[in-house]
């Protein structure tokens, strides 16, 4: 790892310390001792029970394969005596079900991991296991964003698993067949602000009839004009809780993203279909869906494409920065994330942490499960292992992995994670199709979501 790297690393260290002083963690002053004239004994350590019995985990399902084509073989062989039994489901649908086994009383699992925006209003709701003394060693080496989201009232309900850090992934034979540069530094510096990456999606327009990404109206999914507000800072809401949907800054944000769909440079594919998968994989020439050239989006979408959007596409993608706002600005941001939670009506919580541990916190397992799969750790320490100097064949043997720890280590806070997170979320997707339709302004529409929201939810509006 570079010298820049590591200090950049360490520095976002000393920034978790601080953060979490300023979040209410009780200070403790150390005790007074006097000299000692022999060297002290150390106490005692508790040895931690050995994990045995049967574990529940309700997980997404390309998380528990990229468990079990990594570390988690060698979990088992270390405790052959749990027994681990999966069920399949999306984040949100794991949510949603936890959400009403909490309020049943039954039926939890004993261990799960979903989406961190999801399970913020779980931790709102309470029914989780109080983790703060079993996470407390390892504060300082979580992501201080995603660990907050899992704090209530100065206690923490889940551990950190991923975040989301941004790029551009292009294609080189896009690029090439326009006539452009398509190495990573050229293309970075070609698209250094959203209005130069609009230039660069109009050549490729002229010089190819391609378009440059896709970018739906009527069924917008907001996770682009979602990623341009956090390399600002920006989200929902600011740092007293106040609503900000409709704030000036945001108004603007969804003014730039409407650039692009009056410049007629992107496609009106939904995201999810077999249309928009068949947009990354198609050749240059294929006529019936023809290919785009780029998507800004975080890290896990490289584990995506290499594992069954476009595997066969060896060599022919890259990664460049994702745009700036405004020229000199901040060319990172964040794009959701997961945590591993515990019920508290877990029937084995100590074979449900010892899972954490050890596929988690251990930076060298976490570090494998991200070569594996595309999922960028929240534990800064893996930073540090081998794999994050690799090259990776996938993207023409870029060193992707360095590229997103430096994205990560520049990433501003954003404002996104909320018990309410859903229902501005909601409120917000409205705005934006029906500000991409042409029936509202930019205004009109992140004001009627701003509205909605402090209907639904009673939060202040700023």
């Amino acid at each position: 790892m570079s010298s820049k790297l590591l200090s950049k690393m360490l520095a976002i260290l000393v920034l978790t310390s601080i953060l979490l002083a300023a979040c209410g963690s009780p200070a403790t002053e150390p005790a007074t001792q006097a000299p000692a004239t022999e060297p002290p004994v150390p106490p005692t350590a508790t040895p931690e029970p050995i994990p045995t019995g049967h574990l529940l985990i309700w997980v997404q399902k390309i998380n528990m394969e990229a468990w079990q084509n990594t570390v988690l073989p060698a979990f088992q062989e270390m405790y052959p005596d749990v027994e681990i039994e999966f069920v399949n489901n999306s984040p949100q649908q794991v949510a949603d079900d936890v959400g009403l086994c909490i309020q049943g009383g039954t039926g939890c699992p004993d261990l799960f991991v979903t989406g961190t925006e999801y399970g913020t209003k779980l931790v709102d709701l309470g029914g989780l296991t109080d983790l703060t003394d079993l996470v407390q060693p390892y504060i300082a080496d979580l992501h201080p964003g995603m660990l907050a989201a899992c704090t209530k009232d100065g206690r923490i309900y889940c551990v950190p698993w991923d975040i989301g850090p941004m790029g551009t992934f292009y294609r080189r034979d896009v690029f090439e067949a326009a006539g452009l540069a398509s190495d990573p530094d050229s293309v970075s510096a070609m698209i250094a602000t959203w209005d130069d990456l609009l230039t660069t999606c109009q050549t490729i327009k002229a010089e190819t009839g391609l378009n440059c990404f896709a970018l739906n109206k009527a069924n917008n999914e907001g996770y682009l004009y979602e990623y341009m507000l956090s390399q600002q800072g920006l989200g929902y809401f600011n740092a007293d809780g106040e609503l900000t949907i409709d704030s000036p800054e945001n108004v603007a944000t969804l003014e730039k993203l409407a650039m692009f769909w009056e410049a007629g440079v992107v496609s009106d594919t939904q995201v999810w279909t077999d249309p928009w998968y068949a947009e990354f994989a198609n050749p240059v020439d294929n006529t019936d869906v023809p290919p785009v050239a780029l998507i800004t989006i975080p890290v896990w979408m490289g584990g995506f494409l290499k594992g069954w959007i476009a595997p066969a596409a060896v060599g022919n993608w890259g990664v460049a920065q994702m745009p700036a706002f405004v020229e000199g600005g901040a060319r990172a941001g964040s794009g959701g994330g997961s945590s591993y939670y515990i019920p508290e009506t877990s029937t084995n919580p100590t074979a449900a942490w010892a899972l954490i541990k050890f596929l988690n916190l251990d930076p060298a397992n976490n570090a494998a499960i991200y070569a594996y799969a595309d999922i960028f750790p929240a534990v800064f320490s893996a930073y540090a292992e081998p794999v994050f100097e690799e090259a990776d064949p996938y993207f023409g043997g870029q060193q992707t992995r360095a590229f997103f720890a430096e994205v990560a280590s520049n990433s501003p806070a954003d404002h996104f994670l909320h018990p309410y997170g859903a229902v501005m979320r909601t409120n917000v997707l409205i705005a934006i199709q029906k500000f991409a339709l042409g029936q509202v302004t930019a205004q009109e529409a992140l004001t009627e979501a701003e509205d909605a929201t402090a209907l639904e939810t009673g939060m202040t509006q700023h």
